[in-house]
């Protein structure tokens, strides 16, 4: 195992350490946050810290201290620990709490989504009631305060060669899922239309609308697995495309916004959260699908602007979303906000010479499942 400045370990089950620079395919997202960590060795000089890495929120982690970070990848839930007090510093992709984009509830897929942000937001109040009941403290804020909201980023190996925008050959794609694999269906989706499920076929009927002349690539899936199956055709379609189509998942934030940029596509989305990684993107955000034939006429009929915009989503993912810029962020918000401090301490051990010990193991209890949202 290559020699770190840092330690990295994955907590999704037995505290598992990472080599940033040696990595396995840990899919669901994780690799990009790999990659993240061995940016932080080779770009920042951040260092003394332990990075424990998970896909949801963990009973308890192996370590606790002002040196350890916590980076959660898909927490749909929003929840809240006591130990989170015990940390330096969190790193959360989708953030801390649920958000409501999407105004006033006049449609079923706004009514829909309402109704989902309340839920959500009842789990989260739920587990800080829980944290408050058990310690006697209320520390949301102080959490809040020491908590990065980070991207996504990109799923699995994600590399495209994207081609110059006047050598596209497809002028729109969308290539995703359109429902859930039953297994992962909780109540509320048993008994009302997901958002994600609305909003995506808001999106066809939209498409439908589009000229039959124009060279879209169309390929919709039954669930979020099914879709992943055929990567290579998904990298090479999405060098290849002018507008890329990237409704709503599960959460406003999905990997294909982040792909998209990365592939160099005018991206058309949805409303995205208000947090620094989407200040500025170069997205196109529709409050309302059936605006869509009118973009997409006004897009592909101005070259210039389509080249610009293309140009925008590479600069964008370079200067703002890629690996080495979530890092250089990422070490100067750590810096900042974890205070110097000793090495982190194990309820039943220590971290030594930047490696995990066998006695974390005991410590740390694994989430019964993890559930990947859908992109």
């Amino acid at each position: 195992m290559a020699q770190t400045r840092n330690a990295y370990v994955l907590v999704d089950g037995e505290p598992e350490p990472i080599d940033p620079f040696a990595a396995k395919d840990y899919g669901l997202g994780e690799d990009f946050y790999v990659t993240v960590f061995r940016e932080i060795e080779e770009s920042t000089t951040l260092s003394g810290y332990t990075f424990f890495l998970a896909y949801h929120v963990p009973d308890a982690l192996p370590a606790y201290g002002p040196k350890v970070v916590f980076v959660v990848l898909a927490d749909e839930a929003y929840q809240h620990r006591a130990w989170f007090s015990d940390v330096g510093c969190i790193l959360r992709c989708l953030g801390v709490r649920p958000v409501y984009l999407d105004g006033a509830p006049s449609s079923g897929l706004r009514a829909a989504a309402l109704v989902h942000f309340l839920y959500k937001y009842a789990q989260h109040l739920t587990s800080v009631a829980r944290c408050v009941a058990a310690t006697r403290r209320w520390t949301l804020g102080e959490v809040e305060r020491k908590t990065l909201h980070v991207p996504l980023g990109v799923y699995g190996t994600f590399d495209p060669a994207p081609k110059p925008a006047a050598e596209r050959d497809v002028d729109y794609a969308f290539l995703g899922s359109l429902g859930f694999d039953d297994r992962f269906k909780k109540l509320i989706h048993r008994l009302m239309s997901p958002p994600k499920i609305l909003a995506r076929r808001a999106m066809l009927r939209a498409v439908e609308a589009l000229p039959k002349t124009l060279r879209g690539r169309l390929r919709a899936t039954s669930d979020f697995w099914e879709s992943v199956q055929t990567p290579e055709d998904y990298v090479r379609t999405m060098s290849r495309t002018k507008i890329a189509l990237a409704p709503r998942g599960t959460s406003y934030e999905t990997y294909r916004f982040f792909e998209a940029c990365k592939a160099g596509c005018l991206v058309v989305c949805e409303p995205l959260p208000k947090t620094w990684c989407y200040e500025r993107h170069p997205g196109i955000e529709l409050a309302d699908w059936s605006d869509l034939p009118a973009v997409v006429a006004a897009c592909l009929s101005d070259p210039a602007f389509l080249a610009a915009k293309s140009q925008e989503t590479l600069d964008y993912w370079r200067e703002v979303a890629c690996e080495r810029a979530i890092a250089a962020r990422v070490a100067r918000f750590v810096e900042a906000t974890a205070p110097n401090g000793a090495q982190p301490e194990s309820r039943n051990g220590r971290v030594q010479g930047g490696m995990v010990g066998s006695g974390f193991s005991a410590a740390m209890k694994a989430p019964a499942r993890r559930i990947c949202h859908d992109v």
